[in-house]
């Protein structure tokens, strides 16, 4: 059985009306939310999306799928070509921005004014777009709250045939302008879109970092739940981000990370495929879907729903077969829920280093000649390490593997965060460690494919990285992938760690 479809059967017998009373939080700021999963945000689409290894949709959005030149006569050429190239390439949801002028829908980024962009209902009445079975993901860039544009924008869909079963449509508005969401809402209701409205989606959008406290953030993250709204986006490299998705798909909420850039895209796609229900791209369309459904898992454990018996969290052996690892035993960690306005929200390890906890995986090998990308979300108790000591969060460091660890390096004075890979000698990427603290989560991301350089992200930046370098594939050993250790042979342990950590996972890493 494979993790989606276990995680979807513990679903299956609630109500909608369940989770929608999970949205308010009350006065106190504790969480009702139901400790469960969310339901498929992609449920009755026709379409087959991309799919993670582990099952998870997570559909590929083709970034402002259109162009704006001189006139809209230009404009609407240059759109079409940009959308049916990305339907060639294999876009689940294709994405257009639109405003109104004069009470004219136009496709375009702003709303300042400009009639330049194509007309809307000239690019929703092409032919090869009306047949084909992507998604649209219109984002309204109309900064008036104006009951004529909606009305407008849903009897173009309706005329032209989207909005129906299996072919939804989702409706998109960033927070600062989301009124004309919420008209949305309301004119769903009215008879004359009837049919449309179990078809129609309604996402917030958020700006990056929005607002710095994470209890604020998940406050209007309810409140999107709240309004009605089926979805949130937020930017992927946002601080805290495992706290703002996980309590998202908690209220049942779908989620889509903007915008995967072209630079390094495949890292950040990989990293992220079992975690949301859509990314946005400007990585080549083609390229993402490639990485998304990618058959190169070794390791998963998500740790917020706690789907296995009590003491146990879920954790996934490649592709397959699910295992269950104890919790709150001598020698591994507490399993510890945390509630909102907290780094994380949902179900954490909690490592003791003092008590030696550790979670054992397996001997989780790579390709030969290739490496290792690995991701950890983890909040540090500790970031002043002793001169000459490592603390281990995720490793397979035996003379041979991989390892993501804190260390001071003797005579330096000062800790780093690093990823090392085994190639001839450790090699490693680092970042100093007062990069971070111990009051927020980090996404935490390492890769080294074989052949380069060996990188370290912090929530997807890579400032004041140093970079190491190497040439062939990462030696291998017979020791097992560690959670808050690092291993010596097959039965003992080093270097132990201290801190909260929700999410990891291995994955067999060549070039891309």
């Amino acid at each position: 059985m494979k993790w989606h479809t276990l995680r979807t059967r513990t679903l299956r017998s609630f109500s909608l009306g369940l989770a929608l009373s999970a949205c308010s939080l009350p006065p106190n700021g504790r969480s009702t939310v139901p400790r469960i999963p969310r339901p498929d945000y992609w449920d009755g689409v026709t379409r087959t999306l991309a799919i993670s290894p582990l099952g998870n949709v997570a559909a590929i959005s083709a970034h402002n799928c259109y162009s704006v030149t001189s006139d809209p006569g230009s404009s609407l050429a240059a759109t079409l070509k940009r959308i049916h190239d990305a339907q060639a390439d294999g876009a689940d949801l294709i994405e257009l921005d639109i405003k109104s002028e004069g009470g004219v829908l136009y496709v375009d980024h702003n709303d300042e004014g400009t009639v330049e962009g194509a007309y809307l209902e000239d690019v929703l009445a092409d032919p090869a777009l009306r047949a084909g079975n992507q998604i649209l993901f219109i984002e309204s860039k109309e900064t008036q709250a104006d009951p004529a544009y909606v009305s407008s924008l849903l009897t173009s869909l309706v005329a032209n045939g989207y909005g129906r079963a299996g072919r939804p449509v989702v409706i998109r508005a960033f927070n600062n302008i989301r009124q004309n969401l919420i008209l949305t809402r309301t004119a769903l209701r009215d008879p004359a879109f009837r049919a449309l409205r179990p078809w129609v989606k309604l996402n917030e959008l958020f700006s990056k970092n929005q607002v710095p406290s994470i209890a604020t953030f998940q406050q209007l993250i309810a409140q999107s739940c709240q309004d009605g709204f089926q979805g949130v986006e937020f930017h992927y490299q946002d601080s805290n981000l495992f706290g703002k998705i996980v309590f998202a798909r908690s209220l049942g909420l779908g989620v889509n990370l903007w915008t995967i850039p072209v630079s390094l895209g495949e890292v950040f796609l990989a990293g992220l495929r079992e975690e949301v229900d859509a990314l946005t791209v400007d990585y080549p369309v083609d390229k993402a879907r490639q990485v998304v459904e990618d058959k190169n898992l070794l390791v998963y454990l998500n740790s917020w729903p706690r789907d296995g018996d009590e003491g146990t969290v879920l954790w996934s052996e490649g592709e397959g077969a699910l295992r269950e690892a104890p919790t709150d035993q001598p020698g591994t960690p507490a399993y510890k829920f945390l509630d909102v306005g907290e780094e994380l929200f949902g179900g954490v390890l909690e490592l003791d280093a003092g008590k030696r906890q550790v979670v054992t995986f397996y001997d989780a090998d790579n390709l030969p000649g290739e490496g290792y990308l690995i991701t950890a979300v983890v909040n540090f108790d500790d970031l002043e390490l002793a001169d000459g000591k490592t603390s281990a969060i995720l490793s397979k460091a035996d003379s041979g593997g991989f390892a993501l660890e804190l260390h001071n390096p003797i005579g330096s004075g000062t800790t780093v965060l690093r990823f090392g890979v085994y190639v001839g000698g450790y090699v490693y990427g680092s970042v100093p460690a007062s990069l971070l603290n111990t009051t927020d989560s980090f996404l935490l991301t390492g890769g080294y494919d074989g052949d380069g350089n060996v990188w370290l992200w912090v929530d997807h930046s890579i400032d004041s990285l140093t970079k190491g370098q190497a040439q062939g594939g990462v030696g291998l050993n017979d020791s097992p992938v560690l959670l808050g250790a690092d291993p010596q042979g097959t039965e003992s342990s080093r270097f132990h760690f201290s801190g909260k950590v929700q999410q990891v996972q291995v994955q067999a890493w060549g070039p891309h």
